[in-house]
């Protein structure tokens, strides 16, 4: 017996309440968007970056968060610049979970918008906060002191690119 179709469905019939005005509609979609894993991940991926409500993009920020698949940590990063301070904070908490598999869509996205976004890199420094790995802690704490206010934004980039470096220096050895 095929559930593909009930299972879309359920899938699109869960988002759309995932917008409601309703936050009780909305924790219980989130609830079961999460409970149904994996096929969620890209629809609530894509409400991440595009909705225009707040807290639809809350409600799938947190989702997941809960879900933790890489293929949701493009939008996670992507959200960590969003308008709305609650959306771009459950995206760290989210990517934090990822720890080092977040790290190159994050870096690299700090290579092309820190210097123009103050919430990307406040993001960043949340997301990377705590963090240690085997090979990269001197990085990771000069990342961290070019990640705060008081740093000159053109040197996270700068420590971002030499992260890259040295994880694809790693990525060389083991070939």
């Amino acid at each position: 017996m095929n559930t593909q179709p009930s299972t879309d469905a359920n899938l699109q019939s869960l988002m759309k309440m995932l917008e409601s005005k309703d936050g009780l509609v909305r924790q219980k979609a989130r609830i079961a968007l999460v409970e149904m894993g994996d096929p969620a991940v890209i629809p609530l991926s894509e409400a991440l970056k595009h909705s225009k409500l707040d807290h639809t993009r809350w409600g799938a920020a947190k989702a997941l968060g809960e879900i933790v698949d890489v293929r949701s940590i493009p939008a996670l990063v992507h959200a960590l610049d969003d308008t709305d301070a609650d959306v771009a904070w459950l995206a760290g908490v989210a990517l934090k979970k990822f720890e080092k598999a977040a790290w190159r869509i994050l870096l690299q996205k700090l290579i092309e918008s820190g210097v123009d976004s103050v919430r990307l890199r406040n993001g960043s420094r949340h997301v990377f906060s705590g963090q240690k790995e085997e090979g990269f802690n001197d990085l990771l704490e000069e990342l961290m002191t070019s990640l705060e206010d008081t740093a000159l934004p053109e040197s996270s980039a700068i420590v971002a690119t030499e992260i890259l470096k040295r994880m694809r220096s790693d990525d060389a050895d083991w070939d």
